[in-house]
């Protein structure tokens, strides 16, 4: 009977047919213990995290969990978050983000998990097998065939379908603090951080004044608007420079600096190291990390 139970369970499809997910973005964060990622959000992307070491905080639309090896998450489209690793103890941190699916069982196409449910659990026996997966996946990823982009997408279902079964085997249900209009303003700057943001097109934006957003914003995520949006760009252009060949000029732009002079400035201003500095360090730690 067990054995008939569980052969219908393995038969059972996940993802409805021609809508099992694909990858657009694999990010793998490590040997770096000033790093971290403040609130931003993505609208067409969940992303699948797994913590290979280290220790750190990660924030889910206010919730707080604490990071520890084998810890696995699952962060929802549109879901604010954020990710800090501690400096002791840094965080080695992989990402995979997964889009296009329809779950077979789900008729909120797009989320893989109930609303109420927490997102953050261990991956107990389930790790290597995880651990393993990402690895595959960060091999593949340096070709741009067909072939292995196809193999990727495989692989991301692999990896979607044990997180979703993990989660829904042991689903541990939380309260979610309520929302404020603060969120409808981080939620406009993550999506026109390249843009030119002041608190005056912010006013204008919300009808509410400068000083009302400004104190509204900061009491929530403990930053100012402005420099919101300025970590906010460094923070991108961080992304860019670590898994990107792109060149400063083109890094600037992207996030919204015509004047790279005045990026690497700042950048060198609030990271400590100059634009290339930084990668040039960061890609030397990936070479000399076990």
């Amino acid at each position: 009977m067990f054995l008939e139970e569980y052969r219908e369970k393995v038969r059972r499809p996940i993802f409805e047919p021609d809508h099992s997910p694909k990858i657009c973005r694999l990010s793998h964060s490590y040997n770096n213990p000033t790093w971290n990622y403040q609130y931003h959000l993505h609208k067409n992307e969940t992303e699948l995290v797994y913590i290979s070491k280290g220790s750190g905080t990660y924030v889910i639309n206010t919730n707080s969990y604490q990071l520890k090896k084998g810890m696995i998450l699952i962060v929802e489209q549109g879901a604010i978050h954020s990710l800090f690793s501690d400096e002791h103890d840094p965080l080695n941190c992989w990402t995979c983000a997964i889009s296009d699916y329809k779950l077979c069982c789900r008729s909120d196409h797009g989320f893989m998990l109930p609303a109420n449910v927490c997102p953050a659990m261990d991956s107990g026996i389930h790790e290597n097998y995880i651990h393993r997966l990402f690895e595959e996946l960060d091999l593949l990823r340096k070709f741009s065939s067909d072939t292995h982009m196809a193999a990727c997408d495989a692989l991301a279902v692999s990896l979607a379908s044990i997180y979703f079964e993990l989660f829904l085997a042991d689903p541990k249900t939380e309260r979610h603090k309520d929302s404020s209009f603060a969120r409808d303003i981080l939620i406009y700057i993550n999506e026109n951080y390249a843009s030119q943001i002041t608190l005056k097109k912010l006013a204008e934006q919300f009808h509410i004044s400068t000083d009302h957003i400004s104190h509204e914003f900061s009491k929530v995520y403990g930053i100012s608007p402005i420099n919101y949006v300025i970590d906010r760009r460094l923070n991108e252009a961080k992304w860019m420079l670590i898994n990107t060949s792109d060149s400063l000029v083109s890094i600037a732009k992207k996030i919204g600096y015509e004047n790279t002079n005045h990026f690497s400035k700042l950048f060198q201003k609030r990271m400590q190291y100059p634009p290339l500095k930084f990668r040039e360090l960061y890609q030397h730690k990936k070479s000399t990390s076990s």
